[in-house]
């Protein structure tokens, strides 16, 4: 279960991810898979994008600062693994958000609705929820 760089070759089977994280979280907005694609195709071209895959995982994610601060976040938009690569998958994602200056924001779901183990875990790696996503 090595994490490595994402390629074009992957993208079929991330969009398979994408597709099988949302039926996870039952998220309100269904996966369009040629954007899907188009969108993973783009961050593994870009230098401030990033998409990292193990056996049966994915992260992916891209650098930017915010309205607020010239401060750099490495902000995930996408993670899941059924592989238990998850937190190796965050340790390479942090370790390249690092290595660009850049702090980490990752998304999940209600903390209520977190899985207890990744909540923990998440605390243990210094995270805390910040912020509440709002979907109509």
């Amino acid at each position: 279960m090595a994490v490595r760089l994402a390629v074009a070759a992957d993208i079929p089977r991330i969009v398979q991810m994408v597709c099988a994280l949302r039926a996870a979280i039952g998220g309100p907005v269904l996966p369009e898979p040629e954007k899907v694609a188009e969108t993973v195709m783009i961050l593994i071209g870009s230098p401030s994008g990033i998409v990292l895959v193990s056996d049966s995982g994915f992260i992916a994610g891209s650098i930017s600062s915010t309205i607020i601060s010239h401060e750099r976040f490495a902000h995930e938009l996408g993670w899941f693994a059924t592989d238990n690569s998850g937190l190796r998958l965050l340790r390479a994602f942090e370790a390249w958000a690092d290595s660009r200056g850049a702090r980490v924001r990752l998304s999940t779901g209600p903390e209520d609705q977190v899985p207890a183990r990744l909540r923990e875990a998440l605390h243990r790696r210094g995270y805390r929820p910040y912020e509440t996503a709002w979907v109509k």
